[in-house]
């Protein structure tokens, strides 16, 4: 009998992000030769579904401007990993991407539950957030109740996109 594990991933982020990107970017594996196509803001919420060697993805890409966060909760329960893309060329979000991680922590049932934090757009320039600033500016040493692990990335180049994907399917059941 052939047996497929499955993967229910959230992404959540700011919105212009980078969550639709990286989600395209992990079911078609761009390169600097042939990026991630171009994009949109998500409205509401977008599902992609995709097999990747031999994982079933469900992938929950939600919204991520002001109106539609306070519908995050909703998603993120019973999902396998949370991915949280921030932007690496505006620090300044770094506050309210933690208020609202803070605030989805707060749930107990999502105690356990693997966070991806996708530092993404490191191909933009020099205003790249070191590991430790976002470990800081997000109260990482915080969270103790779930793994988490950040990976500097560039969903639109692909550049570290495989080892976010190594996480994820680490993660499927």
């Amino acid at each position: 009998m052939f047996y497929t594990k499955t993967l229910d991933i959230v992404l959540i982020g700011l919105a212009g992000s980078g969550k639709t990107t990286f989600s395209n970017a992990i079911a078609l594996t761009p390169t600097k030769e042939k990026p991630a196509p171009e994009t949109v803001p998500t409205i509401g919420l977008e599902i992609q579904i995709f097999q990747k060697n031999g994982v079933h993805c469900k992938v929950w890409d939600l919204g991520g401007q002001s109106a539609y966060r306070s519908e995050w909760p909703r998603y993120v329960r019973g999902s396998d990993v949370i991915v949280l893309v921030i932007d690496t060329q505006h620090p300044f979000d770094l506050m309210i991407v933690k208020k609202e991680l803070h605030g989805l922590l707060e749930d107990s049932s999502l105690s356990k539950v693997p966070i991806l934090i996708l530092a993404n757009k490191i191909d933009l320039g020099p205003k790249i957030q070191s590991e430790q600033e976002i470990v800081e500016g997000l109260n990482l040493d915080y969270v103790t109740d779930n793994p988490w692990l950040i990976i500097q990335c560039s969903a639109k180049t692909g550049e570290n996109i495989d080892k976010a994907l190594q996480f994820l399917l680490s993660h499927g059941k």
